[in-house]
């Protein structure tokens, strides 16, 4: 099962996309944390981490269209 974690804090609309993958049938899993470390990258960019490892995107629609490839 793979998973995915997003950052509260981070102001790029990835809650956005957490929702979506979260409302989706798939067999992952999402979560939202408080802060995941990763705070230079959530300062510039949304992202996330897909199983380890960070995945960023210029837009929170790219950022969706990256996961959803990963995971399907």
């Amino acid at each position: 099962m793979e998973k995915i974690y997003f950052c509260k804090e981070n102001k790029f609309k990835s809650k956005k996309v957490y929702k979506k993958l979260k409302s989706l049938d798939l067999n992952i899993k999402v979560k939202l944390k408080g802060c995941i470390g990763k705070c230079k990258t959530c300062k510039h960019s949304p992202f996330s981490v897909v199983d380890g490892n960070v995945l960023k995107c210029e837009t929170s629609k790219e950022l969706y269209k990256e996961i959803y490839k990963k995971v399907n």
